[in-house]
């Protein structure tokens, strides 16, 4: 009994998997109010019944991608802050990861910058997720300029507050740039290009 059991468990996980995929994919193509349950029980290979056997809706899809993309982001924070590099070695360790993981995941990393758009105003719930999110993102890149300005690395002209969303906008940037053109960019060209436009503008020599 055990062993079928087991089996029942991988193919659930693997239904799950199947119907998260199929979501992301519709969710950032399309948009996350187009994209509707019947496109991605048909995108998944299931019926629409299954995928509201193991969602409730879009907006429990939608939560729990956007708790995949933080758990992502979550894991590059820790290590920046336990890596004990400088701010700028830091930063270029965030651009880095941004490339790699983004070669790899880039819907998902993509999403709650679309997200951050489409549901202002109009899914509470998920605004809120949303903000969390990025409450999270400024509270790192203003840990780092804190630090590099502190250690006299940063130029002191801007305050910390807006270096630190300018610094989100700017990596939000590189990545919408990337899946929009990604058929031309090279992503860790592009990453490159990026540490030395923001290290520059942080008044860091090259």
């Amino acid at each position: 009994m055990q062993p079928a059991r087991r089996s029942n468990e991988e193919r659930r996980e693997q239904s799950v998997q199947h119907v998260l995929a199929a979501a992301l994919q519709l969710f950032v193509s399309q948009g996350y109010e187009n994209a509707t349950i019947d496109a991605i029980a048909a995108k998944a290979g299931l019926t629409k019944g299954a995928v509201y056997f193991y969602f409730k809706g879009k907006v429990a899809l939608l939560h729990a991608l956007l708790d995949d993309a933080e758990a992502l982001y979550a894991g590059i924070f820790e290590q920046m802050r336990t890596s004990r590099e400088g701010p700028v070695e830091q930063l270029s360790m965030f651009v880095d990861w941004c490339a790699e993981t983004g070669a790899k995941n880039q819907e998902l990393l993509v999403l709650p910058i679309l997200v951050s758009l489409q549901a202002m105003g109009k899914e509470p719930a998920v605004a809120e997720h949303v903000r969390k999110m990025y409450d999270r993102y400024h509270e790192e890149m203003n840990r780092i300029a804190t630090e590099g300005q502190a250690l006299g690395l940063f130029d002191d002209k801007v305050a910390i507050k807006e270096r630190a969303a300018v610094l989100v906008a700017l990596t939000d940037g590189m990545l919408l740039e990337w899946y929009r053109f990604a058929d031309t960019l090279d992503g860790r060209a592009l990453a490159e290009s990026a540490k030395a436009q923001i290290l520059h503008g942080l008044g860091v020599a090259s």
